[in-house]
């Protein structure tokens, strides 16, 4: 899991803040056309969920470009990132808005059992995603020839009754977050310790383990699949998002609002942040969460990619020292 792009400059994944700063006249870069400044989806995802637009100009003034994964002929990942050549931000912005609409919400639903494991009252909520989900296939399905939307929809109305039993089995019962971690042997103190680590990851799983048998721990975070469960895609930066919602879950550098709808699906894009980020040289961020646990991660995985952080403020110029791999 160390796949990365190549340019004739260091290719530096700015988080939003840094496009937004930039924008707005907050932050100024030093020689910024020292290096490639690339995008993806999520910063678009993420415009369009909180109605703010302000990145795009920054995107513009660093003339920065989107890195996009390739996808096959059934529209799953390849695991290949590429950099698209420069199109201008707000054009690009409207085209991201034409392909995805009505389709904006079709994963809000997974959103319940993700608040569930960290400890929200939201079983109501939870007990209607299996037909929600059901519903959702075949609205999205309905432009499909009968006989193939006949098979997805069958698939989905079997997937939606086996989540209805895991539901009633074993989420009825709600477990706070803290209760989880304690389960497993993670206290407040030496949570702390382990975030000053080196090898975070490889501490926390000294920990927990003994509560966790017959999974490995690169399965256990996600950097490699378990045998039996089919269907998921393992990509790179699917792998690397997954495992940012795992340091979540055991308090490692744990963002705020993990068990409310409007604060995890921030979270989770700052998750695909960070996996996106790992094909370049370099992602910069003010925010510490982020950086933090992207350090953890690409430690873990000796990538090439360094997590900056910088202490927002007003007027503050980011020099980067970053080099090409």
């Amino acid at each position: 899991m160390n796949s990365y792009l190549v340019s004739d400059k260091p290719i530096i994944y700015a988080d939003m803040n840094v496009f937004r700063y930039l924008a707005c006249g907050d932050i100024s870069i030093l020689e910024p056309e020292r290096f490639e400044w690339v995008y993806s989806h999520v910063h678009l995802d993420e415009i369009h969920r909180n109605g703010n637009q302000d990145a795009l100009e920054g995107i513009k003034l660093l003339k920065a470009v989107e890195i996009c994964d390739v996808l096959n002929q059934d529209f799953q990942s390849e695991g290949n990132i590429v950099i698209r050549d420069y199109i201008d931000p707000y054009s690009r912005y409207e085209q991201h808005l034409e392909a995805t609409s009505g389709y904006e919400g079709t994963a809000d639903h997974m959103v319940e059992h993700l608040i569930r494991s960290f400890g929200a009252d939201n079983f109501k909520e939870l007990s209607e995603t299996p037909e929600q989900m059901r519903n959702e296939i075949e609205r999205i399905t309905s432009i499909i020839a009968d006989e193939r939307r006949e098979d997805l929809v069958e698939k989905a109305s079997k997937v939606s009754n086996e989540m209805e039993v895991t539901i009633e089995k074993h989420l009825k019962n709600r477990m706070p977050i803290d209760k989880t971690r304690s389960a497993l042997g993670v206290t407040s103190e030496n949570r702390k310790a382990i975030e000053k680590s080196e090898s975070a990851i490889d501490e926390v799983w000294d920990l927990i383990s003994p509560s966790i048998p017959n999974v490995t721990k690169n399965q256990f975070f996600g950097f490699e699949s378990i045998p039996g469960i089919e269907g998921v895609q393992h990509t790179q930066h699917s792998a690397i998002s997954g495992a940012y919602i795992v340091l979540n879950m055991l308090g490692i550098s744990p963002d705020k609002g993990l068990a409310k709808r409007d604060k995890i699906k921030n979270i989770m894009s700052d998750g695909q942040h960070a996996g996106m980020a790992s094909y370049c040289n370099a992602l910069v961020s003010a925010d510490r969460g982020i950086i933090n646990k992207s350090s953890c991660i690409f430690s873990h995985l000796n990538n090439v990619t360094n997590a900056l952080h910088f202490e927002y403020q007003k007027g503050y110029q980011l020099s980067l020292g970053v080099s090409k791999t």
